[in-house]
């Protein structure tokens, strides 16, 4: 049996979509790529957007394409939130939501195994839990499968979101919190990195709110501190913290384990209290400009990654130009710049005063090049400064990788001889100046060096 995947959305789905494909080859299937003939394609979706939707119902169409006689399977968020509409493609054969997919195996292959005995069997099976049945932390195995030369891999270590953010869908594709119990973290991470991965990203629906179930007793900053007294050289990363969550000393006591990067994507959404407000996000701008000097008091260039949506319902020009002072007060890395688009069963859909839609596309735009600037000049900060770079790929004549505060290093090493001892290595690297999306550096000492986390 061949199977193939197409992934959507967020770093949680693909982890996932890794974890399913290790649970098929371990029981003798082969894994093809999505171009090419399979007898099951596997759709893993998103639903964060309406084109995130959209774009999920194109892709189980031209999976049908590539080979009319396979079994389509739909998995993800969209297929949680709207299994009805999902089963009426008539492209689609079976719909699985999130908290089935450690059974996807089994599933799949119990459909199979009636289409042969009758094939006219033609009928679409949905096999989706209520939110109030998703009560455990749903056990998909380790995910050990790292390719050759693969230097980063994700570990999901936290399940579901409680905040109902007024435009959020997640809440509802992903059900109540649970977090993955410390010990399978942990045991997983030694696979890896006996593997030869040297970055370990923790990943979650919403990874501040690891632990935080009544009795579950290990909380985020007690997961890290047994991951970062791991033997071994490697660092790790956090994929994004909450401040629905975290707070400035929740913050300051997460950010000094020795091993973590120093780099945090920390989703502000919004520069104005009042648009907070209706978001339903339980924080203000000073809130979370506090957060931002508490790191910035810990490193300078500490680097701050963020999300933000414009032209959420009610909000005016006043509104725009706090998230405008919010990206350049906190001198962002990256932008990741979104228009509100409603979702139904979201507060924010029912929300009056709708921002015309001309106006979020001017207002995305004017953000998405401030975001541009803004990041330039956070680059511009690291210029003559050392870093730790973990040494990925090579482009051209550069070898690449990233520093600990998420910056893509260039360093020119025209002599490819030396990619193998290279790449995956640790290497001290001084930043001489700006390039594309990141910046030229040079080797500052040849032999490669333990991460710091910096």
């Amino acid at each position: 049996m061949r199977v193939a995947f197409h992934t959507l959305g967020c770093k949680v789905n693909h982890y996932e979509t890794e974890a399913m494909r290790e649970a098929f080859v371990s029981r003798g299937a082969v894994s093809a790529g999505e171009d090419e003939p399979a007898d099951v394609y596997i759709i893993n979706t998103c639903t964060v957007t309406n084109i995130a939707d959209r774009k999920s119902r194109q892709y189980i169409r031209r999976m049908k394409k590539v080979n009319p006689d396979a079994l389509i399977v739909v998995t993800g968020c969209y297929a949680q939130v709207e299994p009805e509409e999902v089963a009426s493609m008539p492209e689609v054969d079976l719909v699985i939501g999130n908290g089935q997919k450690s059974m996807i195996c089994e599933i799949v292959m119990d459909k199979l195994g009636s289409k042969g005995a009758d094939p006219d069997n033609k009928g679409t099976e949905v096999h989706v839990l209520q939110r109030s049945e998703l009560t455990e932390y749903e056990d998909m195995g380790l995910v050990t499968s790292s390719e050759p030369g693969m230097t980063r891999a994700y570990i999901k270590i936290q399940e579901g979101c409680d905040r109902f953010c007024a435009y959020c869908l997640i809440p509802y594709a992903r059900g109540p919190v649970r977090s993955r119990p410390p010990e399978e973290i942990v045991n997983e991470a030694t696979m890896l990195l006996d593997s030869g991965v040297r970055e370990i990203v923790l990943t979650g629906i919403n990874t501040a709110l690891y632990g935080t179930e009544p009795g579950f007793g290990c909380e985020l900053a007690d997961l890290l501190a047994r991951l970062d007294a791991m033997d071994g050289d490697f660092r790790i990363r956090l994929s994004s913290l909450e401040p629905t969550v975290v707070d400035k000393e929740h913050v300051e006591k997460i950010i000094r384990f020795r091993r973590l990067c120093h780099h945090l994507h920390l989703s502000v959404q919004a520069g104005s209290d009042h648009i907070l407000r209706s978001m339903n996000r339980h924080y203000t701008r000073d809130d979370y400009m506090d957060i931002v000097k508490a790191i910035r008091d810990y490193d300078p260039v500490f680097g701050i990654t963020t999300d933000i949506i414009v032209g959420f319902p009610g909000e005016t020009d006043e509104d725009f130009e706090d998230t405008m002072d919010i990206a350049k007060r906190s001198e962002f890395g990256k932008i990741h710049v979104f228009r509100y688009s409603p979702r139904k069963g979201t507060a924010g859909a029912s929300l009056p005063d709708a921002v015309p839609g001309d106006l979020k596309i001017r207002r995305s735009f004017e953000l998405e090049k401030a975001g541009n600037e803004i990041a330039e000049e956070f680059r511009r900060k690291n210029i003559g400064m050392e870093h730790t770079v973990l040494i990925e790929e090579r482009r051209g004549d550069y070898l690449t990788g990233f520093t600990g505060n998420y910056i893509r290093a260039y360093i020119m090493v025209p002599d490819r001889t030396d990619d193998d001892d290279m790449i995956g290595a640790f290497c001290s690297v001084v930043l001489t100046e700006t390039y594309l999306d990141g910046c030229k550096g040079v080797l500052n000492q040849l032999e490669h060096r333990t991460s710091d986390g910096v």
